[in-house]
């Protein structure tokens, strides 16, 4: 994604959330905590995607925004992370990146972006609350969206959040909420954008407001629900039609 501005705003963001959190945890690029390769301020960026960039800014938010954090170190912030314990409402939780999945209905594979568990063990259809994917494609349709909610659905989520490096048309973010998915424009491509680059408050804030709203709303647990009274009242209503036709 050839917007130099933008990634640029997305690293100072990093730094500046890493810094942050510092008093509860510390942020390194390596794989090992390697004084040398801490993330804050100042810190050289790496050459890595636009979607890891997002990805690494809402991992962090997560923890900045969490009411307690008893993992010391996130490692390897751009490769596979997990599990990291911190607390949510009085509950314990658990966050990876980049962790391989399989689904419980169709046994296939997948590697969400983020995943948010009740478990230590590794992410299962049993424990996972919710998952963050970042998307940086020209175009989001409804093939993709419907993708997400097989996804979604075949994960047992609770909530799905989706962001999007470039807005959606209006009727693919509105299906997809319909679908019980959260699809977020990440606004540089807005008239946001001159807020989101100036100061990287106003973009941690972005990203903070929408991860936990999405995770109150619990939309997909909800939309599911709904879908299975729908589907529960027609199979009555079926049920009822053969009856009358047995009788005659």
């Amino acid at each position: 994604m050839e917007d130099k501005e933008a990634y640029t705003a997305l690293w100072e963001a990093i730094c500046d959330a890493a810094d942050k959190l510092a008093g509860r945890c510390q942020v390194y690029m390596s794989k090992t905590p390697d004084s040398g390769s801490r993330i804050g301020r100042g810190f050289p960026a790496p050459e890595v995607e636009t979607w890891q960039m997002v990805e690494a800014l809402s991992l962090i938010m997560i923890l900045i925004r969490a009411n307690e954090v008893h993992s010391t170190d996130v490692v390897n912030l751009f490769g596979r992370i997990g599990p990291l314990h911190f607390v949510e409402d009085k509950r314990d939780c658990y966050l990876w990146a980049q962790s391989t999945l399989l689904g419980e209905e169709s046994g296939l594979g997948g590697r969400p972006d983020i995943v948010i568990t009740s478990s230590p063990n590794k992410p299962s259809t049993e424990t996972i609350l919710r998952i963050i994917e970042c998307k940086c494609r020209k175009r989001l349709g409804t093939h993709e969206i419907r993708a997400e909610f097989g996804k979604a659905f075949d994960l047992k989520v609770v909530s799905y959040l989706i962001w999007s490096y470039i807005t959606p048309a209006q009727r693919i973010i509105e299906g997809a909420k319909k679908l019980g998915l959260d699809l977020v424009p990440l606004g540089f491509d807005t008239p946001r954008r001159a807020d989101l680059i100036e100061r990287p408050e106003n973009l941690q804030a972005h990203i903070s407001n929408t991860l936990e709203a999405s995770r109150r709303e619990e939309r997909f647990a909800k939309a599911l629900v709904k879908v299975g009274k729908d589907v529960a009242s027609k199979a009555s209503m079926l049920e009822l039609y053969r009856d009358e036709k047995e009788r005659g």
